[in-house]
């Protein structure tokens, strides 16, 4: 197990885009998420309402016009609202891999109070010069430090991991309808050594970074010229912030 100064189960979170003449992207389906990690976490999800939520970003607005907003339930029910800038995103990256924290089954794949790992792992990756990085678990990719990796193999078919260890991605969920539709086939697996090293395309896709095409690995590159995956998967984001039904509340 992971160890760190916060037990995993003393909060749940989640990370939304915001802009403020817009609102907060896709927010109910976050909220459906959070309240489903709490009841893993054995946290009271009753906090987690929209409406509740609504009010508390307006009583706490963002000092910034776009970005992130975080929301996190403690265990004993207080809501925390943080908004920051963003970072990389709808960009071409090197990614570096790291061990992935391990849990118990009722933590793991959760958005939980024990997160320094993945903040450690994205550190990490600064220092030496990458922008993202990779966790690793039994020689294979099972999430990244604030995204979902996808890998599309050789015939075409898009991989994202199955592994108990990955965080349900929203926006991998906003886009799957519309990659099927495009003739993409989606099929969950072990991302390993064999099928990264062999891949068309690596991107990773989440609410922080919108899509990212990762270009090498440790140092090593990765996938091949000429491909599309990066491409499509940022002009289907682009569609989804503009529907503005897609949006919730503003605060101008």
């Amino acid at each position: 197990m992971s160890k760190g100064s916060e037990s995993p189960r003393s909060s749940v979170f989640t990370t939304m885009v915001f802009s403020k003449n817009r609102g907060v992207l896709l927010l109910k389906p976050h909220l459906n998420r959070m309240r489903d990690h709490a009841t893993k976490l054995k946290i009271d999800g009753s906090a987690i309402a929209q409406q509740s939520i609504q009010n508390l970003l307006q009583n706490q607005p963002p000092k910034i016009d776009e970005g992130l907003v975080r929301i996190e339930c403690s265990s004993t029910l207080q809501m925390k609202v943080s908004y920051r800038p963003f970072g990389i995103r709808n960009e071409y990256v090197d990614a570096v891999t790291v061990p992935s924290p391990l849990w118990p089954a009722r933590i793991a794949g959760t958005k939980h109070g024990a997160w320094s790992a993945y903040h450690a792992a994205k550190l990490h990756a600064n220092k030496a010069g990458a922008d993202l990085a990779l966790m690793i678990h039994e020689h294979s990719i099972v999430d990244g430090d604030r995204c979902t990796p996808l890998v599309m193999d050789e015939d075409g078919i898009i991989w994202f991991s199955d592994s108990p260890f990955s965080v349900e991605s929203i926006t991998l969920n906003a886009l799957k309808s519309t990659l099927l539709a495009e003739g993409y086939h989606l099929q969950s697996g072990k991302l390993n050594e064999r099928l990264v090293a062999r891949c068309a395309e690596l991107v990773a896709v989440g609410s922080g970074i919108g899509v990212v095409k990762i270009e090498s690995i440790d140092g090593e590159a990765v996938g091949e010229d000429g491909m599309n995956l990066f491409s499509t998967c940022k002009s289907m984001i682009e569609r989804i912030e503009n529907d503005p039904n897609n949006w919730t509340g503003r605060w101008e």
